[in-house]
């Protein structure tokens, strides 16, 4: 088993030290995403660190044991796929919970209460940041929703008017479009894990500073490459902050004013305009369940718990469909007819 990486000194101040008189110290860092307080054993820089000595009902994650090999025998009940048929992830249950299995890459093991999650059985090649990657955007996702809130699959900015979130399929451009939002001064919530919370109004919860984007995103918007770190060690994309003296993140709860359901246009009458389209109630509520996370889809009361909850959204929130030419020469148009669409405000329910 390879030896836990020690803190990195610009995030120091936020850990401390565990002592086992049998074993060597270990590093205890706290930062917060998506509404939840995370322990690692690991620093996760993506993160923001908190200050605040309490970790009362946070998650433990633990990253150092990842290359120790754990026997599993789970009951699968979810395989998802990747675009060429090859395995993604499974998902199974255990007596004490679930576990995650990225194929080839690593396992994370989550107990029934979303507060332990341990990752073993990791290859020797995979690196850290995909450990990281998987913590923060795949897994802890899926905690928000076993610990009785719900996450939809959508990237989000901060706007006068409101949080404004997009979501759509994979490759819709949804990073791309938060990208060049951020660059013209609306901070950034959220990319891909949109975390919510309802009161007087329905809320979005900030995920983390950062976007993960393609090469040829990066290259149209015209981001430094001094703002590009790894994402993870199969994929060519970065995470990409903007550093200017704008802020570029929104770290505080804001209501949520619209959610577009992101489309590229196919047909040649509307591939050269921007269309935002009202949606049929039932519409716009499927596309908020096609949309969001779920870690047990065999447990009825969390999908009914979800379902309903869902539906108050669509109540609350208007849904709408965003149809956007499928080049990158569009995307200042598109932000305008956002800006526009979200100006004609409706009175929140």
């Amino acid at each position: 088993m390879r030896q836990i990486e020690r803190s990195q000194p610009e995030i120091s101040w936020a850990s401390r030290t565990v002592t086992d008189p049998s074993k060597t110290p270990i590093p205890v860092f706290r930062q917060h995403a998506y509404g939840l307080r995370i322990v690692t054993d690991i620093p996760l820089p993506e993160l923001a660190a908190i200050r605040v000595s309490s970790v009362r009902s946070a998650i433990r994650a633990t990253l150092g044991g990842r290359f120790q090999r754990i026997r599993l025998n789970p009951r699968w009940y979810l395989r998802s796929r990747l675009p060429g048929g090859g395995t993604w992830l499974r998902c199974g249950k255990t007596e004490g919970g679930y576990v995650l299995s990225f194929a080839n890459i690593a396992d994370f093991i989550i107990d029934s209460s979303g507060s332990q999650v341990v990752c073993c059985n990791a290859s020797s090649d995979v690196s850290l940041e995909t450990i990281r990657h998987l913590l923060i955007d795949q897994v802890l996702a899926l905690i928000v929703n076993l610990r009785g809130r719900e996450a939809l699959h959508a990237t989000a900015v901060a706007t006068h008017s409101g949080v404004c979130a997009f979501t759509g399929p994979a490759g819709s451009g949804k990073s791309t479009l938060a990208a060049s939002f951020v660059l013209s001064g609306y901070p950034l919530v959220c990319d891909d894990c949109l975390a919510l919370s309802e009161g007087k109004t329905i809320t979005a919860l900030p995920g983390y500073p950062g976007l993960r984007l393609w090469d040829d995103s990066i290259r149209a918007l015209g981001a430094s490459s001094r703002n590009l770190k790894p994402v993870a060690h199969y994929t060519t994309k970065s995470r990409w902050q903007d550093h200017s003296r704008r802020a570029d993140f929104c770290s505080t709860t804001r209501r949520l004013a619209r959610i577009y359901l992101l489309e590229r246009a196919r047909s040649s009458k509307r591939a050269a305009r921007v269309l935002i389209e009202e949606l049929a109630p039932g519409e716009a509520l499927m596309g908020l369940v096609k949309a969001a996370y779920r870690l047990d889809i065999t447990d009825q009361a969390m999908l009914t718990r979800q379902f309903q909850f869902l539906s108050r959204v669509a109540e609350r929130v208007p849904v709408k469909r965003l149809i956007v030419p499928n080049e990158f020469s569009a995307l200042s148009d598109v932000r305008q007819a956002v800006l526009r669409d979200l100006s004609n405000r409706r009175p929140p329910r």
